[in-house]
């Protein structure tokens, strides 16, 4: 079970383990009735049972009516385990499992309540998984900063979360970030949303007199904001906006800087799909980056917010291209010692055998 069904970080994990888990087990996929999600799911036989009550953000009358689904669902499938993903999805699957005496593991993506979020959002959501953290059942985190966090918090207890890294298929498309070109390309897949931090980005280019060309991935509520910012900036004949696209390794291919400047994260998708080809990272120091992105190894951090960090940082991997090569190597030596997705899958069904026993 999944809150929402759009492309994304977590629905991209959640995609990886149904591919193998379809091939092993009965899985039913629960979420909202279209998305990107819906359409792979479908498409490698996963039966999809739509949630219409399942919404974002929080609403007492749709989250009890989408309880009401969710457990009708479990009394008519009479399923071995739920495993849960994101927190709307992870607190209304917790509780109906409660109700119906079935085991739940819960895989959280980031938490709600990491530094960065703000402050009334961070409240009620880390009240709502201490809640639910209350429920039992199993927690995993995608990144060690995570699990630190849910212990500092007390959200659940150290038995019962593990940390089991984000992994990512590889899909023998690479970058040349080293090859010497006269506009590099800097690129950042992300939604437009409060969660990325896009306007560091701009403000951070805009005084950067170094040629590049900056290439945006993603929609999302805040999209048409920031290309008007951009306007107003002067970048708009520096930036193309993709929007939603379904061809971003063919886009990473023609990168030559990967940046993902946010304010908060737990361990972000797009950064292991730009070490995976093979790219030097220019990212916020933020959730579990740090522990795919080794400062000065093959990539350079900034703090949250830093826009003369952010801007010095890229204009470092943009006028040297040996520096580029370099991080570049390092990042796809870091992706396949430690991101592939065969380790998160088999950790994953570990998990599942713990549960059954």
């Amino acid at each position: 079970m999944i809150t929402r069904a759009e492309r994304g970080g977590a629905q991209s994990h959640l995609l990886e383990l149904l591919r193998v888990a379809a091939t092993r087990f009965n899985v039913q996929l629960a979420t909202e009735e279209q998305g990107f999600l819906v359409d792979e799911a479908k498409a490698i036989g996963v039966s999809v049972f739509p949630l219409r009550h399942l919404v974002m953000p929080l609403n007492p009358v749709e989250d009890l009516r989408a309880l009401r689904e969710l457990s009708d669902l479990i009394r008519s499938s009479r399923p071995d385990l739920i495993h849960a993903h994101s927190s709307k999805a992870g607190l209304i699957s917790r509780v109906a499992a409660k109700a119906n005496s079935v085991p739940c593991v819960f895989t959280a993506h980031g938490w709600g309540f990491s530094e960065g979020v703000p402050a009334g959002r961070s409240s009620i959501v880390f009240l709502s998984e201490w809640l639910a953290g209350r429920l039992g059942g199993m927690t995993i985190a995608v990144s060690e900063y995570d699990r630190r966090l849910a212990l500092r918090r007390h959200i659940t207890s150290p038995d019962r979360i593990v940390t089991i890294l984000n992994g990512v298929p590889d899909d023998g498309i690479r970058a040349s970030p080293g090859q010497p070109t006269a506009c590099p390309v800097i690129t950042m897949v992300a939604r437009f949303s409060r969660q990325k931090d896009h306007a560091t980005l701009l403000e951070a280019l805009r005084d950067v007199s170094l040629p590049f060309q900056l290439r945006l991935v993603g929609s999302g509520p805040l999209l048409n904001h920031m290309q008007v910012r951009a306007a107003r900036l002067g970048l708009t004949d520096r930036i193309v906006f993709h929007g939603d696209c379904t061809a971003v390794p063919r886009i990473l291919q023609e990168t030559h800087i990967f940046a993902l400047i946010s304010r908060y994260e737990g361990l972000p998708i797009s950064i292991l799909e730009a070490m995976r080809a093979g790219l030097p990272i220019v990212a916020t120091d933020t959730g579990g980056v740090s522990e795919a992105v080794r400062h000065g190894w093959n990539g350079l951090l900034a703090s949250r917010g830093d826009v003369l960090g952010v801007r010095s940082n890229l204009e470092h991997l943009l006028s040297d291209s040996q520096l580029r090569a370099v991080y570049g190597a390092n990042s796809r030596s870091q992706y396949e010692a430690c991101f592939l997705p065969e380790p998160m899958v088999t950790r994953t069904f570990e998990m599942y055998r713990r549960v059954f026993s």
